[in-house]
């Protein structure tokens, strides 16, 4: 049995994905609506992760829809932090070939003051170029400042997963 999942952050960069959850399938891009993408929810190490909320405009969030086998859920339900941070929603994203039902994690909190690690920014950023995403939105993102992880070692061990797709 498999589940659909809308990925809309470090999540959309498929090594970053497959390293949790080896079912997955990426069944092509997705698009939330009336949706706004941040980087405000607050992390477990201090940083801004990404976050969506619901607006009354016609903003929307990119994703991908992968589909991965049930059993590997509550794999990623805990290293999202569904139920701490997250909690997972069903949603209706619209594909190109209409609305499909699926799943995301959704923040319980935003702090605006909150900023992303660079590595973090990266992934988000590199995931949405490899999927293709317009130029509009990959400037969006690379607008979003960022800090530098004081933590070396996490720093470089996220990077190795990027492998090649560090910023210049």
């Amino acid at each position: 049995m498999t589940v659909r999942y809308f990925a809309y952050g470090s999540n959309l960069l498929h090594a970053r994905l497959y390293a949790r959850c080896r079912s997955i399938i990426n069944i092509g891009t997705a698009r939330l609506d009336r949706h706004r993408l941040n980087f405000t929810k607050p992390g477990s190490d201090e940083s801004g992760k990404c976050g969506i909320e619901a607006v009354d405009t016609e903003e929307y969030v990119l994703g991908v829809l992968y589909q991965m086998a049930k059993r590997e859920k509550p794999v990623l339900d805990r290293i999202e932090g569904n139920g701490y941070g997250y909690m997972d929603k069903e949603i209706e994203v619209n594909s190109g070939r209409g609305p499909i039902r699926c799943f995301t994690y959704y923040p319980t909190r935003l702090d605006n003051d909150k900023r992303p690690f660079d590595w973090y920014k990266a992934f988000v950023l590199e995931g949405a170029r490899e999927n293709g995403f317009p130029p509009h939105y990959l400037e969006m993102i690379e607008s979003v400042e960022s800090l530098v992880d004081p933590h070396h070692e996490r720093r470089i061990s996220n990077y190795a997963i990027i492998q090649g797709h560090e910023p210049e």
